[in-house]
């Protein structure tokens, strides 16, 4: 998808099983990697797994959940290298809880780091975009379009997700940086199998908003090297006159 050798791609939530996609789908395309996530035995492995591959990577790990680490991993990201051209927000946290049992504390968890961490990441990576611009892509959910009654403040971090990214891509586009979103529907990863946990906790027995492959058109879950593909294009040069969208990968859950 065009010349990457040589460009740089910061990945939040490298560790997990979309972020770890990403991270090898990006190396693939020849990009230098600077990988983050707050499980540091995990990012390790991951950083220490292309090493060896021969790819370009250094990371560090960082907990999102506090603002200001959010924009010292940016600072740090663009250290390393001295330049970034992507950024993935990738990171975030989701939680399966019943409407009457939502707390402030379960708010907080994940606004803090679906929310605010994405912003501040966005806003301290964006400005060393400045001057040659580059390409932005959110991770957002299918669950930020439609009604999740046992993911209701996921539901709603997702959806401001769309929302930063298109207020973004406009406060950006001036200076050639492109904002855009991905958002994915079930995919085959732990974060998965924890919100079934969680429903069947949360649900007490109603089927609404279940995470189950029957709701998906195409009949399965997505790989994650499926949804990383997605990325990659709208990274890539390939998709040069788009910004400001939100492109869902979910197999058909939602076409809006």
């Amino acid at each position: 998808m065009g010349n990457s050798d040589g460009k740089v791609v910061f990945i939040t939530g490298a560790a997990g099983g979309l972020g770890t996609a990403l991270a090898h789908n990006f190396a693939e395309e020849g990009f230098h990697l600077f990988l983050s996530d707050k499980n540091e035995v995990r990012l390790r492995e991951v950083m220490d797994e292309l090493a060896g591959k021969g790819c370009v990577v250094a990371g560090e790990p960082m907990d999102l959940a506090d603002a200001s680490a959010a924009r010292e991993i940016g600072e740090r990201a663009f250290r390393a290298y001295g330049r970034i051209d992507v950024l993935i927000n990738n990171a975030g946290v989701s939680q399966g809880k019943s409407f009457w049992d939502l707390t402030e504390k379960d708010w907080d968890l994940v606004l803090d780091v679906n929310v605010k961490a994405l912003f501040f990441v966005l806003q301290a990576t964006a400005k060393h975009m400045l001057q040659r611009g580059g390409s932005i892509v959110n991770i957002a959910s299918v669950a930020g379009r439609l009604p999740r009654p046992t993911l209701m403040h996921y539901a709603a971090s997702k959806a401001a997700v769309i929302s930063i990214t298109q207020s973004a891509a406009l406060a950006l586009a001036g200076n050639n940086i492109r904002v855009n979103a991905v958002a994915p529907g079930m995919m085959d990863t732990e974060m998965l199998q924890t919100l079934r946990s969680d429903f069947q906790k949360a649900s007490a027995g109603s089927a609404a908003g279940q995470p189950d492959v029957s709701i998906v058109p195409l009949g399965r879950i997505a790989r994650p090297q499926e949804i990383a593909s997605a990325v990659l294009y709208l990274a890539s040069d390939a998709s040069a006159y788009v910004t400001g969208q939100t492109l869902n990968v979910c197999g058909g859950i939602s076409m809006n």
